[in-house]
Formats: C-alpha cells, sequence, structure tokens
C-alpha cells in the first residue's frame, strides 16, 4: 500500500508541475491567480466549542495549459474533544485543444479522521467541456475514469478499483458584487459512491476582500458500522482574492 501511496503521490507532483514548466513558453493568461480563505468560531461558558474551516486556491491557464490546485481544513472540537478534522489536497492539470475542450488528470487525497476512511487517494483521466466562461458566468463539466484507494479505519485493509468520476463547476454573478457558485463532485465505483456538494454565496468587501457563506454536503453509500453515511458543514468565510 505504501509504494501505491508514494507512486500515485509522485505522479500527482511530476503532472503538476510539468505543464506549468511548458505553459511557461505561452505569454498569453498564463499568471497564477487564486484565493484563500479563513474561517473562525469560539465559544466559551457552559460549553467550549472551537471551529476552523481554511482553504486556498490556485489556478492557471494559458494557450494550451489549465492547472488547479486546492487545499482544504476543517477542523473542530467541543469542550476539549475534537469532532472534526479532515484535510483535502487536490491537483488537476489539462491540454487545451481548443478554448472549450480539455483532458485532464486530476488526483486528490483526502484524510478525514471520523468518516471512517483512514484515507483515500483518487486518480483520474477524462475530459473537459467549458460551455460558458466569462466574468459574470461561468459553466463547465468533467468526465473521466480513475483509480481509488480507500483505507478503512476499522482494520486498515483496502478497497481499491476503477471509479467514474463526474464534476460540474457553475458560478453566477447575481449583482455586481455577490457571486453564487456550486461544485458538485461524484466518485462511483464498485465498493462505494462518493458525493460532494460545495454551494457558496460571495459578497464582495472591496478590489481583493469577499465575505462567503458556504455548505458543504458530502455523502458515500457504504461507510464503516455506526458511521453515517453524510456529512454537513455550514460556514462563514473571509476571502482574500489575489
Amino acid at each position: 500500500m505504501r509504494n501505491q501511496l508514494n507512486s500515485l503521490l509522485m505522479l500527482s507532483g511530476t503532472l503538476f508541475f510539468m505543464p506549468a514548466t511548458a505553459a511557461d513558453e505561452d505569454t498569453a493568461n498564463g499568471q497564477w491567480s487564486g484565493a484563500g480563505q479563513l474561517g473562525f468560531s469560539m465559544a466559551s461558558g457552559n460549553s467550549d466549542n472551537e471551529s476552523l474551516t481554511a482553504g486556498l486556491m490556485l489556478e492557471r491557464e494559458s494557450q494550451k495549459w489549465v492547472n488547479s490546485f486546492n487545499l482544504d481544513v476543517v477542523r473542530a472540537s467541543s469542550d476539549g474533544e475534537e469532532t472534526a478534522e479532515r484535510y483535502t489536497l487536490s491537483s488537476r492539470n489539462g491540454y487545451k485543444f481548443d478554448d472549450n475542450d480539455y483532458i485532464y488528470n486530476n488526483t486528490r487525497y483526502d484524510k478525514d479522521k471520523f468518516s471512517g476512511f483512514d484515507y483515500t487517494i483518487t486518480t483520474s483521466f477524462g475530459w473537459g467541456h467549458q460551455f460558458i466562461d466569462s466574468e459574470n458566468y461561468k459553466f463547465s463539466t468533467e468526465i473521466g475514469v480513475g483509480y481509488k484507494i480507500e483505507a478503512l479505519d476499522v482494520d486498515r485493509t483496502e478497497n481499491t478499483g476503477a471509479v467514474v468520476v463526474g464534476k460540474l463547476n457553475y458560478m453566477r454573478a447575481l449583482t455586481e458584487t455577490m457571486k453564487l457558485s456550486e461544485v458538485l463532485l461524484i466518485e462511483s465505483g464498485e465498493d462505494n459512491t462518493f458525493m460532494q456538494n460545495d454551494l457558496g454565496l460571495k459578497f464582495k468587501v472591496n478590489g481583493q476582500f469577499s465575505v462567503k457563506l458556504a455548505h458543504q454536503y458530502r455523502y458515500n453509500t457504504d461507510v464503516a458500522p455506526g458511521k453515517k453515511s453524510y456529512d454537513s458543514l455550514v460556514s462563514a468565510n473571509l476571502v482574500y482574492d489575489f
């Protein structure tokens, strides 16, 4: 298993940096941009509760390549005991055939202490299409196939196998200062189907700072005994765009 993990991470890293080197040759639309977000709450008195959500998103598009990198962190505790701890890391690299179509490789690593899975790793390859790509309205889809490893918390056994991966990315500007976004991810295999939906409403404060209200819903069809099949997270975050 360790050899599989190292191989997948090396593959992901190689694919993440290779297109960036090639993209240096393209001068048009080749700059990195992104956003960092942070949400934190703390309550004390009859009960002590703390929660933290943090995220980093980087993306780059040149004449021939599209690259993105995402890191998400969720942590929470109640009366000194941890109630949530999750880290998600993903990278995507695509080669463009034209302005709307591209092939891609995506690798996602997810470690959730309270999900019943020690970790999951998914590497997929597929086709992406941008239906609309403007400043105020974006809509794109991806469909592909890949390989997934799910390590169970109970006895550290692994579910491995092929998966079909689909993704939908939507953004619409409702006003000059407010944007609605939704990202839906589905990974379906023989042992389990995983679904994650991220819905967000973003309010611009000034040129670079925004406030984002977000709702994340995660669902697994097959989970370990004693674990729920779904997780729901509502958060308010300060976002810095760069």
